[in-house]
């Protein structure tokens, strides 16, 4: 018998936002260096610097040590915003899907707070009205600037049905006390 979920919510819009014109600026510097793309697209901010011997479950935050690119150290912004995360950061990207692009219904098991290890927060960056992240069936509204947490062991999608891409900010942190109470005490009625 599988136990149920200790934290009943499956979204949490966190108390933390950040400047979206700042983002928006100094993410537009990055993406105009980048090839043009066709769907989806992945902009790593940390990468992997060597893998630990005899670890083999890659949803263990510990089975590498994560470092900041060349290209984070350019991002004085995006540090800034890290840096008011008081948790350990380990993959850190910018992920872009184009216009009309869809990401189809998946679940990532890993990435759960009733585990404890390791999860994902979001950042929008570049949105609009048209793109929709669909979480257990209902659209989570990610507004630009805002700091989120969503439980992706769940079923989720996203549809950009406008214009322009959309661009979000994507933290994976290692799971203490102080990002759980974050997550407890934010907003997850939207």
């Amino acid at each position: 018998m599988i136990a149920p979920p200790a934290f009943e919510f499956d979204r949490s819009r966190l108390a933390l936002s950040y400047d979206a014109s700042r983002l928006q600026q100094e993410i537009g510097d990055i993406v105009q260096g980048f090839p043009p793309y066709i769907h989806y697209s992945v902009i790593p901010l940390t990468e992997a610097a060597e893998r630990k011997v005899g670890v083999t479950d890659f949803s263990d935050p510990d089975w590498t040590t994560w470092v900041e690119t060349p290209l984070l150290k350019r991002c004085a912004y995006i540090n800034e915003v890290l840096n008011t995360l008081l948790c350990r950061k380990t993959n850190v990207r910018l992920l872009r899907l184009e216009p009309g692009g869809e990401l189809k219904e998946h679940c990532d098991p890993q990435l759960n707070l009733d585990f404890r290890k390791q999860i994902r927060l979001h950042v929008p960056v570049v949105t609009s009205p048209h793109v929709d992240f669909i979480l257990n069936g209902k659209v989570v509204p990610l507004l630009p600037g805002e700091l989120w947490y969503l439980r992706l062991s769940d079923p989720h999608s996203v549809c950009n049905n406008g214009q322009s891409e959309r661009i979000q900010l994507s933290i994976d942190v290692v799971v203490n006390e102080w990002i759980e109470k974050m997550i407890v005490d934010g907003d997850a009625s939207r």
